[in-house]
């Protein structure tokens, strides 16, 4: 009965996958639109915007919408034309609550030139591949940064793998150089080194599976605490693709609007003693929330008189 109970667990991850890959395809479809629209490569259908007029009409005259204030939308100056939407990727990782706490201020200015994230699934195994396409800037010289999660099977992580980022000199925020003490012949004198510093673009690091089991066999003596902190590593980087492969980049828009209500940061009053079937969870828009080309145009969901000056 076990064997027969796996294959069957097996055989529905398969489907389940194949559900994924195919409706991924379509989702990227609209994804292709938003990322137009984002950056004012394209034409807004007027039978779009009036359609959005309309609803936000409707809704205005709605008092559950009536709390619900959003700032007036941005543009970028493309070709002196008012098309785009000005730091879109930006302002939608720092809605999303796990991505923003990994992002520092002087992540912000580099972030502004990022222009779309996109999403491969692997059709070879069951992860998955992100894909960060920035502007052309004066920071690092490649335009697409790129993040696979290779797994063996659902939820089985084996390698995150990143790249090295050619950043230009000066310009990486991953590292800092600090003053350190050091003996040399009897005395002690000041030397400059470069240390490891907070940055989102850490996320861009390799974490290897094999590389862990290589490095325990050469530390057997060593207690516990390194393979906690790599197990803590590993999964810290999954989590964070996860969000922005099921969070951010289906809801991006509702998350660049603030429109999504998340768990507050304080500590829970309860403790451990709440049950989690009791606790808040988010609450999520479903996936055909308001239209990006409404916020190309400057609408705003809140206020329908919020519009493109």
């Amino acid at each position: 009965m076990y064997d027969q109970a796996n294959a069957i667990d097996e055989e529905e991850e398969k489907e389940y996958r194949l559900l994924e890959l195919k409706y991924e395809k379509l989702y990227s479809e609209v994804y292709a639109k938003r990322k137009a629209i984002n950056n004012g490569t394209c034409e807004i259908d007027a039978g779009l915007v009036a359609a959005f007029d309309k609803r936000m009409a409707v809704r205005s005259a709605d008092e559950k919408y009536a709390g619900i204030e959003v700032d007036i939308c941005d543009v970028n100056n493309i070709q002196n034309t008012t098309k785009g939407v000005s730091g879109f990727w930006l302002r939608a990782m720092l809605g999303q609550k796990s991505i923003a706490r990994t992002i520092v201020e002087k992540d912000r200015p580099i972030l502004q030139f990022l222009q779309d994230i996109r999403l491969e699934l692997h059709e070879h195994d069951s992860g998955f591949t992100l894909f960060f396409e920035f502007e052309p800037n004066s920071y690092f010289s490649d335009t697409v940064l790129i993040k696979k999660y290779h797994m063996s099977s659902n939820n089985v992580i084996e390698k995150c793998e990143g790249q090295e980022i050619k950043w230009n000199p000066g310009s990486d925020p991953t590292k800092m150089k600090k003053k350190k003490k050091q003996k040399k012949g009897g005395k002690k004198t000041n030397v400059t080194v470069v240390v490891k510093c907070d940055s989102f673009f850490n996320f861009f690091e390799t974490v290897n599976a094999d590389d862990h089991d290589e490095h325990d066999h050469d530390h057997d003596d060593e207690d516990e605490d390194h393979e906690h902190g790599f197990g803590e590593k590993i999964d810290l980087d999954f989590e964070l693709g996860q969000s922005f492969k099921d969070d951010l980049i289906p809801l991006a828009l509702e998350y660049y609007l603030g429109v999504i209500e998340q768990e507050s940061d304080e500590e829970d009053p309860y403790g451990d003693e709440q049950d989690d079937d009791d606790k808040p969870q988010p609450k999520k828009p479903a996936k055909g929330g308001p239209d990006a080309g409404a916020v190309a145009k400057g609408g705003n969901p809140a206020n329908p008189e919020c519009k493109q000056q």
